[in-house]
C-alpha cells in the first residue's frame, strides 16, 4: 500500500468536493477504496477508507444516485468501530433511506442513532438524529410533530456550535412551517438559512434555502419574486451538478411560468422535472412534479393528460403510505372530475382529500378544498358553509405575515379574493 498516494488521493478528493466538482471527487474516493479494503489493519489507512465511505455516499446523494448513496452508507455503518461513527452512519443511513421513500428504514436508523446518542452523551449526534425523524415526520404528513422535533434539533445544533447542520434543520424547519401554512414563520427560517450559507460559504443548503423562499412566495402567488429566487438557484444547482434539488427548482420553474400565462415554457420544465426527479429516484419530488403537471394541465385543457398524472400521483402516495401526497391526489382527482362535469365525483374526491389535509393540518389544501367544495356544492347554504371556513384558513394564513406587501400580494390574489368576496370577515 502506497501511503503517499492514498493521502494524495483522499487530499484530491476534498478539494474537487470543495469546488463542487462533485463527480470528480467521487471517482477520487472510489479510487481511495480500491486501494484499502475492509479488512486492513493499517489504522490510518482504515481512517482514509471510513472517511472515503463517508462522503462518497453524501456526495452520490447530492448528484442525485440515491441509492448508490444508501448502499455506501450502509457500508460505512458495517465499518463503523467507534460509537461517534455508528451515530454518524446511522443518520446517513436514515437520510438516504428517506431520499428514496423508505420511511420505516429511515426511522428506525435515526431512533437507533439517537438512543446511542443518548447513551453517549453526544449532543451533536442527538440534534442530527432528531433533525432526521423530523424530517421524516414532514415527510410522513406529521407536520405538527416535525415542528417540534426540528425545533429541538435547531436548538442543540445553535447550543453545539454547529452551523452547517442547523441551516439544514432550519431549512427542514421552514418546510414544515410552510406545509402547516404558517408562511412568516417558514420564511423567517428560510432566510436564515441563506444568511448563515452564505456567511460560511456553504452552497448546497444556500440552493435549497433560495428553493424554499422561492416555494413561500409562489405559495403566496407572488411568482415574479418565487420566480427570482429559483432562477438564482437553478445555475448553481446545475454547476455542482444537485441533480435531486435541480429536479426540484425545475419543477418551481414550471409551476410559475405557467401561473404568469408562459405554459409551453412551463410545461417543458415541468417535464425536465419529471425526468429528472425520476432518473434520480427521488419519490417526493416525483410525487410533487406530478401533481404540479396535473395542475398546469387541466390550465390548458389538456383533462385526460391531468387525470393520468393524478392517478399516477395517488398510485405512489399509497404504495408508500404518504397520506399528505394522498390527499394532493384526490384534490387533483376532484378538480379533473369538474372539469369533465362529474360534480358527484368531484366532491368525493374532495371530501377524502379534505379529511386527509385536516389529519395532516396542511392549511393550504384545506382552503382550497373546501373552496372547490363551495363553488361545487349544489346548495347555498352548504356553498355559505365551505366559503366562511376557507376564508377563516385563509386569514390564518396571512394574518401572521408581517410583510404588508407580501400579505396582500397573498389576499388580493384571484383565487384567494374569489373566497373573501363571498363572506364578511
Amino acid at each position: 500500500m502506497n501511503h503517499q498516494n492514498l493521502t494524495q488521493l483522499a487530499r484530491q478528493a476534498a478539494i474537487a468536493a470543495s469546488q463542487h466538482q462533485y463527480w470528480q471527487a467521487i471517482q477520487h474516493y472510489t479510487d481511495v477504496l480500491g486501494q484499502v479494503g475492509p479488512n486492513s489493519t493499517d489504522p490510518a489507512a482504515r481512517e482514509t477508507r471510513l472517511t472515503a465511505l463517508r462522503e462518497r455516499g453524501r456526495l452520490l446523494g447530492l448528484v442525485g444516485e440515491q441509492e448508490a448513496a444508501l448502499l455506501a452508507m450502509e457500508q460505512y455503518l458495517r465499518e463503523a468501530y467507534s460509537d461517534e461513527m455508528k451515530i454518524d452512519a446511522l443518520v446517513n443511513v436514515g437520510g438516504r433511506s428517506r431520499g428514496i421513500g423508505r420511511f420505516p428504514q429511515a426511522l428506525t436508523a435515526y431512533r437507533q442513532a439517537l438512543k446511542l446518542a443518548e447513551a453517549v452523551q453526544d449532543e451533536n449526534g442527538r440534534a442530527r438524529a432528531l433533525a432526521g425523524i423530523g424530517l421524516t415526520n414532514l415527510a410522513l404528513g406529521q407536520h405538527e410533530e416535525a415542528v417540534k422535533t426540528l425545533i429541538q434539533a435547531n436548538s442543540l445544533f445553535d447550543k453545539t456550535g454547529n452551523a452547517a447542520q442547523q441551516i439544514r434543520t432550519l431549512n427542514r424547519l421552514g418546510v414544515a412551517y410552510a406545509y402547516s401554512g404558517q408562511m412568516d414563520k417558514a420564511i423567517a427560517a428560510f432566510s436564515d438559512a441563506l444568511n448563515l450559507s452564505r456567511k460560511i460559504g456553504q452552497q448546497d443548503t444556500a440552493v435549497a434555502a433560495l428553493n424554499n423562499l422561492g416555494e413561500c412566495h409562489q405559495h403566496l402567488f407572488d411568482y415574479k419574486t418565487a420566480l427570482t429566487y429559483h432562477q438564482e438557484g437553478l445555475p448553481l444547482a446545475e454547476e455542482a451538478q444537485m441533480r435531486v434539488i435541480q429536479s426540484d427548482i425545475y419543477r418551481n420553474i414550471g409551476l410559475e411560468l405557467s401561473y404568469l400565462g408562459r405554459l409551453s415554457e412551463g410545461l417543458a420544465y415541468l417535464d425536465q422535472a419529471l425526468q429528472l426527479s425520476q432518473e434520480t429516484k427521488h419519490m417526493e419530488n416525483e410525487a410533487y412534479t406530478l401533481y404540479a403537471l396535473a395542475l398546469v394541465e387541466l390550465e390548458q385543457g389538456m383533462v385526460m393528460e391531468a387525470q393520468n398524472h393524478a392517478e399516477a400521483l395517488k398510485q405512489k402516495a399509497e404504495k408508500n403510505d404518504l397520506r399528505n401526497l394522498i390527499a394532493f391526489a384526490y384534490h387533483a382527482l376532484g378538480l379533473c372530475a369538474k372539469r369533465r362535469g362529474e360534480t358527484a365525483v368531484a366532491e368525493q374526491m374532495w371530501q377524502q382529500a379534505l379529511f386527509l389535509a385536516h389529519e395532516a393540518n396542511n392549511r393550504t389544501l384545506l382552503w382550497k378544498t373546501h373552496a372547490a367544495l363551495a363553488q361545487n356544492a349544489a346548495l347555498p347554504e352548504l356553498a355559505s358553509v365551505h366559503f366562511r371556513i376557507a376564508a377563516e384558513v385563509i386569514q390564518q394564513i396571512a394574518y401572521p405575515i408581517a410583510n404588508e406587501r407580501l400579505r396582500q400580494k397573498f389576499l388580493t390574489a384571484p383565487p384567494v379574493q374569489a373566497v373573501l368576496s363571498q363572506v364578511a370577515i
